[in-house]
């Protein structure tokens, strides 16, 4: 995830990748700006019912809930949504 991450390689992208079963366990990574990471990171583990650490713009951690990405994802969408708004 980490290399995708680096491909990618732009603060300005906020990136939500995973790994794992579908709807078991599982890996994940955010990235991002640092503010936003340092705001979303313990959200998105708390809401995959994981356990994650953070820094310089990435978030990573293990989930027990894959099931619940959906649900990460909207919560990105608002995120990015209220950043626009602000702009």
């Amino acid at each position: 995830m980490n290399i995708i991450a680096n491909e990618i390689g732009s603060e300005e992208t906020l990136l939500f990748l995973t790994v794992g079963d579908e709807k078991e366990a599982g890996l994940f990574l955010l990235a991002g700006s640092v503010e936003a990471v340092e705001n979303l990171g313990p959200r998105v583990a708390e809401l995959l019912e994981g356990k994650g650490a953070g820094k310089r713009g990435r978030y990573q951690g293990k989930a027990t809930k894959m099931s619940r990405r959906g649900e990460v994802q909207a919560l990105l969408q608002e995120f990015i949504s209220q950043q626009r708004d602000e702009a």
